[in-house]
């Protein structure tokens, strides 16, 4: 692990991860790897809430080169202890522009129809990454440590922020905005500035490629079942006829 990055979601933590991915040489581990994996589902949701917060680093991170978003970024400061070599990148941006970013995640995302539904399935990725995301984000014990309006969340948002500066030493840490593009991640690194174009990606704007993922789920969901209907319903009727 080389870089740990405390910053919370929607602060540019997707457009970074392609950026380390391309510095580093090795895949970046980002939330979405929870919502896609129900292995690494398992291995978050059972270290949460059956083993009391205690993690193995390695069997999550190995082959990894950074971590970045929620839930990782909730435990920086015991990565950095796992990872003493590893730096600190701590996204920013105004605190009025992130809620509105995350109301748009929450909106269009987390409350669609197709999450909920599929969320309400017990033991799928959807389920665990759920309770992982009421537990680590939403509820008093996680980041909004149960803030609700938008105000107290950006103000959780900024307290959050500034604890990190406050916490990680200035030799260790990197306060960004992708908005600054290669330079400050390559000097934090000590690597050369590429030659391509720094990859923004996920802007509020562009979030369909997660919404059409969702969608698609639940369309597989209910094609399985109906076809477990009318094939039952073919049997029944071959059988008893």
């Amino acid at each position: 692990m080389k870089v740990i990055c405390a910053g919370w979601g929607r602060t540019g933590t997707r457009s970074l991860k392609y950026a380390l991915e391309h510095l580093n040489g090795e895949p970046s581990y980002h939330m979405q790897n929870i919502l896609l994996s129900k292995n690494d589902a398992i291995k978050w949701h059972d270290s949460i809430f059956q083993h009391n917060h205690k993690f193995n680093w390695e069997d999550i991170f190995k082959g990894y080169g950074a971590c970045l978003d929620f839930p990782s970024c909730n435990y920086y400061k015991e990565l950095m202890e796992a990872y003493p070599d590893a730096k600190v990148i701590l996204t920013v941006r105004d605190a009025e522009s992130w809620v509105k970013s995350w109301n748009v995640l929450n909106n269009q995302i987390l409350n669609s129809f197709a999450f909920r539904f599929l969320a309400k399935i017990p033991y799928t990725s959807f389920k665990l990454q759920k309770d992982i995301h009421n537990k680590m984000i939403l509820g008093p014990d996680g980041a909004f440590q149960g803030a609700v309006t938008d105000q107290e969340r950006m103000k959780k948002f900024n307290e959050w922020n500034q604890s990190v500066i406050d916490y990680v030493p200035e030799d260790r840490l990197l306060v960004y905005q992708v908005k600054e593009g290669w330079e400050p991640i390559c000097k934090l690194l000590d690597k050369p500035i590429p030659s391509i174009s720094f990859p923004y990606k996920n802007k509020t704007k562009n979030m369909g490629h997660m919404s059409r993922f969702i969608n698609a789920m639940f369309v597989l969901l209910i094609l399985f079942i109906l076809g477990i209907v009318i094939s039952s319903v073919f049997f029944g009727v071959q059988y008893f006829g």
